[in-house]
């Protein structure tokens, strides 16, 4: 019935401390990344969903998101580079 050790209310907060896994940091680099444009983006956001698998750490729809706008943004200057190249 009883372990042993003593329970004290600081070991319970460190054991839910621990427990919850934190946010994969390059994800949110990603997503920054993508808001403002950066085609690196699909870089980071694969490289945190690599890490993200090996870790399991959380952030694993920011870094899905952060890719795909990576993806939107590379089409959008593919696009416009082909318009303009073309006009030229």
């Amino acid at each position: 019935m009883f372990c042993g050790t003593a329970v004290t209310p600081t070991a319970v907060d460190e054991a839910a401390a621990e427990a919850a896994p934190r946010v994969n940091h390059i994800a949110i680099i990603a997503l920054v990344l993508a808001c403002i444009g950066g085609i690196p983006a699909i870089a980071f956001g694969h490289i945190a969903l690599s890490q993200i698998k090996q870790t399991h750490e959380r952030g694993r729809a920011i870094a899905l998101v952060a890719t795909a706008l990576g993806y939107v943004w590379l089409a959008v200057a593919i696009v416009l580079f082909l318009r303009f190249a073309n006009g030229l």
